[in-house]
């Protein structure tokens, strides 16, 4: 009797092995999505269009993810532990500040993969993919638009957080700027060096105001939500802004020069669509100008204010960056 139930339990281990590995993934199985948070209802820029991804996602592709809100004052590396215990297959965490959490993380859970959008994770990790834009890039066309288009040689630039991300938009417009004038004054300033600085339009207004007083006709806006109080002070003074992210052209027509389009939507989408077709692949992915991830708007709400000789050197320049002739620096911290 003894002999039958030992070989009973020995031929159902497999199974038993099977069922386990089941339950396991039964838990989600499921990506999982971790967006940062915006104060207001919307920011209208990055977070907007990282939802706007995964909403694409799960309508064309019928995909199911969990999706997550990281709270302003919430332990980032707390919550990606909870989701990565949850079972989901992989975790798309949209943000630069999750680049050290997933650093500790990834090790910890060799099963779960881990993409980081917007921040760099370094390539040696199986299970963890950064997905980087050449921010540089798009700042570049922008930076020749706006010193184009100025009257008084002097444009402007206002950052969110005081991070080399956004420093590096601030260096591409500048070489985009200095392309084209290379005398050409370029202001600068930067809302803080919090997570907050991300929403504080008021603080982006009063920014913009100050660089308009100093004599910039033209404030590129990279600030996340608080890019809304640099167009919104644009339009009260009667200058130009740019907006960046989403397509803000609408926001105010005939003030939005144009818009860096930054297609975080797109990343977020194709980083799901990998997921699902098992073409994903972990290591270091850059998204560029070249590749349509970073371009400037032009639509029927600025189509008027840009005239087709600037169009055209944008796009000469464009071409030139698509073939490898034209090199924008990147931002390097000293």
């Amino acid at each position: 009797m003894r002999k039958w139930l030992l070989g009973l339990v020995i031929a159902l281990l497999p199974c038993m092995a099977v069922g386990q590995e089941a339950a396991v993934e039964g838990k989600t199985g499921r990506p999982a999505i971790i967006f940062e948070t915006a104060l207001q209802k919307t920011d209208k820029a990055f977070i907007e269009m990282a939802h706007r991804g995964a909403e694409q996602a799960k309508k064309e592709l019928g995909l199911k993810f969990d999706d997550y809100t990281i709270g302003i004052n919430e332990d980032r590396e707390k919550k990606l532990q909870m989701i990565a215990d949850s079972g989901a297959s992989m975790i798309i965490a949209v943000g630069f500040e999750n680049v050290a959490p997933v650093i500790h993380l990834a090790d910890r859970y060799p099963a779960t993969r881990f993409v980081v959008i917007d921040g760099i994770v370094p390539p040696s990790f199986h299970n963890v993919q950064s997905v980087i834009f050449k921010d540089n890039e798009g700042a570049f066309l922008v930076g020749m638009l706006a010193a184009q288009t100025s009257k008084t040689n002097i444009i402007g630039f206002v950052g969110g957080m005081d991070v080399p991300l956004i420093r590096n938009f601030e260096y591409g417009y500048r070489q985009g700027a200095r392309y084209v004038r290379k005398d050409i004054k370029v202001l600068a300033a930067m809302i803080g060096d919090t997570r907050a600085a991300w929403s504080n339009p008021a603080r982006g207004a009063a920014l913009a105001q100050a660089q308009f007083q100093e004599g910039a006709d033209i404030v590129f806006a990279a600030a996340g939500g608080s890019s809304i109080g640099v167009l919104s002070a644009a339009h009260e003074a009667g200058k130009f802004a740019i907006g960046i992210d989403s397509n803000q052209n609408g926001l105010y027509p005939g003030t939005v020069l144009t818009s860096l389009v930054k297609r975080v939507d797109l990343a977020v989408f194709n980083t799901l669509k990998s997921s699902q077709e098992k073409e994903w692949q972990p290591g270091i992915k850059y998204l560029s100008a070249a590749d349509g991830y970073l371009d400037y708007a032009v639509d029927n709400n600025n189509r008027n204010l840009i005239s087709k000789e600037t169009i055209d050197k944008i796009e000469a320049a464009k071409d030139l960056i698509l073939r490898g002739i034209l090199k924008v620096d990147a931002y390097s911290p000293h």
